[in-house]
């Protein structure tokens, strides 16, 4: 089953977030490979595994900047309707999610420091059973959705 396109994504911006996040974790994963080299070097250990390692967490760092982020953000997108928020995202296992407006407790929004450097916020959406997340909106037009969300859920519990 092919999912289609819903009317909102991510903004271009979280690529820009994401590649700090690999970027952080691939500069870690790198740091442990070269260590673990130069302990195998030392010990006077065959180099070959801890090459094999480095070459790995390389092979991975390439992988999530040319292939996974690209095709992340592509994935990612969001409708806000007048009865449900329809969440979907994922690349190989593909997540659809209805909430419906009657079922949220409440909206929160959430900015680390590196969705703050490209003045974005996540938005959360708890209702009993959890909470959806989306993950970058726009910092500026964050506190108009969280009230329009807000408002779609008083008038759907009004309808009941």
């Amino acid at each position: 089953m092919e999912l289609k396109q819903l009317e909102k994504q991510l903004p271009k911006q979280i690529k820009t977030v994401w590649r700090q996040v690999y970027s952080i974790t691939g500069s870690l994963l790198l740091l442990v490979s070269a260590g673990l080299l130069a302990i195998f070097y030392y010990a006077e250990i065959n180099l070959a595994f801890s090459l094999i390692g480095f070459l790995i967490t390389l092979a991975y760092f390439l992988f999530c900047f040319l292939f996974l982020i690209p095709f992340r953000w592509k994935r990612w997108s969001y409708q806000i309707r007048h009865d449900e928020i329809e969440i979907q995202h994922g690349i190989i296992f593909r997540s659809r999610i209805l909430v419906p407006m009657i079922r949220i407790q409440h909206v929160e929004t959430a900015q680390g420091p590196l969705l703050r450097k490209q003045n974005l916020v996540s938005l959360s959406i708890t209702t009993a059973a959890g909470a959806h997340v989306i993950e970058a909106v726009n910092a500026s037009t964050s506190d108009e959705l969280r009230h329009h969300i807000l408002e779609l859920v008083k008038v759907a519990k009004e309808d009941v």
